[in-house]
């Protein structure tokens, strides 16, 4: 008996442990993943703190372009804020219009029933029932009548109730109209200012890549100035590397090592420059490919990751960087505006970023590397032919 019970007793915990051990195992997981995005958070800003020091050592030229990009940026998230709040307006609008016109179609015919009724009510008035009342031989027939014609003025008056609510729901109803077509109007006239100063930011930038461009008086420059851009970026992902070395990525999606010729291209467009296309004279080759944009073209993901970092900086404009797991990288820079933060989680062709618009004036276009352990791959090898 005693070995009987401790059985029970036994198979009882066990059970209570299988049940809750997948909420004791989400939770935990839950608690992980919370940590690593805050020690995440904590080592970025070490980064970003490296960043400051690094984007104040340049030019006056060079700050005022990371002021204009940084503005655009800022711009640009509020256009796209206020075109969702314009989207969901007009939809509540159209909805509203419907339910006003159904509203107004159920009312019209509550109001020729009732005039019907009152007018039917009024050409007859007392003569049936007194007709009715005056034939009735029982005492109970009376009755009977009598009860009739109340239940006809109750069913009146409820119908008169009914079309008093209805008036006032359809009241209420474009009241509601009118205020989102306030709002609407509000925010249209909003839009309209955030484009004008856009466009005005936009102007601004390109007199400033001009004057940039003026200031590289030789070849010489240039080549100093793209030797500082490369290892400034180079900087950049070691400090990063440091940053993420003891935080892992998930494993439930495909390793990016098995992704060779399969991933989805960051953006549509014609390549403008190859990897390993010789720059500044040929003494420098590139480390990604440029595409050409068309400005505000959605850029992607091309793979599962974490953000890293989403910031400006100099050489490579509002940069994004995603950490695929196993030390590999996708970098995309010299866009317009960043949708992605650091630290968020992305897919396999989700928008991080929209994009200036290429110009061959200047080295513009979405700028995109894939790298290794902070070495360079070609990315022809791993994007979809």
């Amino acid at each position: 008996m005693p070995n009987q019970i401790s059985f029970h007793v036994i198979f009882f915990f066990i059970l209570c442990f299988t049940l809750t051990s997948p909420q004791i195992a989400h939770s935990a997981n839950q608690d992980a993943s919370q940590h690593q995005l805050d020690q995440l958070k904590k080592n970025i800003t070490k980064v970003n703190h490296w960043l400051f020091k690094a984007n104040t050592e340049k030019s006056g030229l060079s700050k005022e372009l990371e002021t204009q990009d940084k503005q655009i940026d800022r711009i640009s998230k509020d256009i796209r804020a206020t075109n969702t709040k314009i989207s969901k307006q007009v939809r509540k609008l159209t909805d509203l219009k419907k339910q006003s016109k159904q509203q107004k179609a159920s009312l019209n015919q509550q109001k020729n029933f009732l005039i019907k009724q009152l007018r039917t009510a009024y050409l007859q008035g007392n003569q049936p029932a007194l007709k009715m009342l005056l034939d009735a031989d029982a005492p109970q027939d009376i009755a009977r009548y009598m009860h009739y014609f109340s239940y006809i003025k109750d069913a009146r008056n409820e119908k008169i109730t009914n079309f008093q609510s209805s008036l006032a729901q359809l009241k209420i109803t474009e009241t509601e109209i009118l205020k989102q077509q306030t709002k609407l109007s509000q925010n249209r006239r909003s839009l309209e200012t955030h484009r004008q100063t856009l466009r005005h930011n936009r102007n601004q930038r390109k007199k400033v890549l001009s004057k940039l461009s003026a200031n590289i008086k030789n070849n010489s420059q240039r080549l100093k100035k793209m030797k500082a851009d490369q290892s400034r970026l180079e900087k950049l992902l070691s400090e990063l590397e440091l940053a993420i070395a003891n935080i892992p990525t998930p494993d439930d999606a495909t390793p990016f090592k098995q992704q060779k010729s399969k991933l989805p291209w960051p953006s549509r467009g014609k390549v403008l420059a190859r990897f390993g296309s010789r720059i500044a004279q040929g003494k420098l080759k590139l480390n990604g490919i440029r595409i050409a944009t068309k400005e505000d073209n959605q850029i992607s993901a091309i793979h599962h990751g974490r953000i890293i970092f989403s910031n400006w900086i100099r050489g490579f404009g509002l940069l994004i960087i995603i950490d695929h797991g196993d030390n590999y990288m996708s970098l995309y820079g010299n866009n317009k505006s960043l949708v992605k933060e650091t630290g968020d989680w992305v897919s396999a062709g989700e928008t991080i970023a929209y994009s200036n618009e290429s110009s061959t004036k200047n080295e513009s276009g979405l700028y995109f590397e894939i790298r290794k352990n902070g070495k360079p791959l070609n990315p022809s090898r791993w994007l979809r032919k």
